[in-house]
């Protein structure tokens, strides 16, 4: 060969082998783990969930008989008190419908005492010989029918008081108006369901909080826990709360299946309100504090023309007219209400004198009466962001949640062992591959078996599994149980470099965490 050729094949072969060389010597890649200590520590697991604030006691007042509304004596904020008159449906067809039913008691009535008179009269002949048994069984036979008819009379006439006292809408309970859904002149019809009239809260001194759990949450969910919410007019406030009802009632949306939890929190006043001259939320309350010291004022009859001037003019009503009825009724009332203090209960108009503005509409508004103006911290239907604390421990082992989702067999290579699986590869306490695990084993007669938890610790520079029992979590720490397992101890939670020898994905390693 040529000389040169010799000189290239010996630079190649030189070039070569420091190749493999500094391959073969140069130093390997290390993994930087990043680390964190198992600790002892407080966890408080919570559930969180978004609900409304509403009256604890609410009820709907509606009205058992159609018709037209003809009057309504309160009006939003109203306090009421059990049995007060606050509506009236139209009676003229209820008050005829009794006097019907009376006139035919009367018939009724008649007819059986003169079929009575008779009985007596053949009876007496029939023992006299003087009128065949025929006849006499005959007239028994009329004084029963006329019996009958009277009772039959006697049950139309109740039923015909009983639909006319529906036509006056009373107050069920003591409470406080929150919402009106009539006014005057509309038609009710109650041939299928109740129409509603009023909403009226019984006591504003307590609220209910109702949330939405979610099944995979609701067994952790118990009567008796506390909870905290606040709510957007005051986020800067929390409400305690106690969980008061755990409702069995599924409630299934879009495939979803919630159950109801109910939470009962006093009603605080507000910070620095002035209770003065206010109504007190209860009127067992209003009652027992005298519900304040002033006199209401007396509604303005310009005001109230100039409100309904439209109203009377279509009706007829001319303002002098008006303004002398007005003033006549304002006049009664004040003569039979002396010194009436705010909180006290409005007195009803007298029987066939009602209200005049009560038949008006819109004129429930300005009837006066106690309102509810306390200033109290929650209202019905606020939204509440509620936390209930389902559980808590302390001075507990605990580890990083990302501690529990953290595998190291992705970002080193693997390495076969002749006494055991390889690193990362699911295992029991035994050492065995995991029942249920991908390891093919699968599941017995049905039955999934629970993944295990594991953490990592290094040992002589190898990362090591422990398994351990993973208990509560607070959304960044978990309690965890195990053998070997001790306070101090350095844990894997990840990786500080992005380079991996293997080429896998970092950082996103499958965990033990279930």
């Amino acid at each position: 060969m040529k000389r040169n050729t010799w000189i290239g094949l010996g630079i190649g072969v030189a070039v070569v082998a420091g190749g493999t060389a500094y391959f073969l010597t140069r130093p390997k890649d290390e993994v930087k783990w990043r680390q964190a200590k198992l600790d002892k520590g407080n966890i408080t697991q919570r559930i969180n969930a978004t609900g409304s604030v509403s009256p604890v006691v609410q009820v709907a007042v509606g009205t058992q008989v159609s018709g037209v509304i003809s009057a309504l004596y309160v009006d939003y904020n109203s306090i009421v008190k059990k049995g007060q008159l606050i509506a009236q449906i139209d009676p003229t067809l209820s008050d005829t419908q009794l006097q019907d039913a009376q006139a035919s008691l009367l018939r009724a009535q008649a007819a059986y005492d003169f079929a009575k008179s008779d009985y007596e009269r053949s009876r007496r002949l029939a023992e006299d010989k003087l009128l065949a048994a025929q006849d006499l069984d005959t007239k028994e036979t009329a004084l029963k029918n006329a019996k009958g008819n009277l009772e039959s009379a006697r049950a139309t006439l109740n039923r015909a008081r009983a639909n006319r006292g529906y036509c006056d809408i009373t107050a069920p309970v003591d409470g406080v108006v929150i919402s009106r859904l009539a006014d005057v002149g509309q038609t009710v019809a109650a041939s299928f369901s109740t129409p509603n009239l009023f909403q009226i809260a019984q006591d504003l001194s307590k609220m209910k909080v109702q949330v939405s759990i979610g099944e995979s949450d609701i067994d952790e969910v118990q009567v008796g826990q506390r909870a905290l919410f606040t709510v957007d007019s005051l986020p800067d406030k929390q409400f305690a709360a106690t969980v008061s009802l755990v409702r069995q009632e599924p409630i299934t949306t879009q495939n979803v299946v919630n159950y109801v939890v109910e939470m009962i929190v006093p009603n605080e006043p507000l910070a620095g309100a002035d209770g003065g001259g206010q109504a007190p939320a209860s009127p067992q309350a209003a009652r027992a504090a005298g519900a304040g010291a002033g006199h209401e004022a007396a509604p303005d009859p310009e005001k109230a023309w100039e409100r309904l001037k439209d109203r009377m003019e279509a009706q007829g009503v001319t303002k002098d007219q008006f303004l002398k009825r007005f003033k006549e009724r304002l006049a009664g009332q004040t003569q039979a209400l002396p010194g009436r203090s705010r909180g006290a209960a409005p007195a009803q108009a007298p029987s066939g004198d009602p209200k005049l503005l009560a038949r008006i509409p819109g004129g429930a508004s300005l009837l006066g009466g106690p309102k509810f103006t306390g200033s109290l911290a929650l209202r019905s239907g606020m939204t509440a962001n509620v936390t209930i604390i389902t559980n808590q421990r302390k001075d507990v082992l605990r580890v990083p949640n990302s501690a529990l989702r953290f595998n190291p067999a992705a970002f080193i290579k693997e390495e076969k062992k002749a006494d055991g699986p390889r690193l990362g590869q699911p295992m029991t306490m035994g050492g065995g591959p995991r029942p249920g695990a991908q390891s093919g084993t699968g599941s017995k007669g049905g039955m999934v078996a629970r993944r295990e938890d594991r953490i990592w610790v290094l040992e002589n520079g190898k990362p090591k599994a422990i398994v351990v029992k993973a208990g509560i979590t607070d959304g960044q720490f978990t309690e965890v149980t195990g053998e070997g397992l001790q306070e101090g101890m350095q844990i894997l939670t990840g990786v500080e470099n992005t380079k991996q020898t293997n080429g896998a994905a970092p950082m996103g390693a499958t965990g033990g965490r279930r």
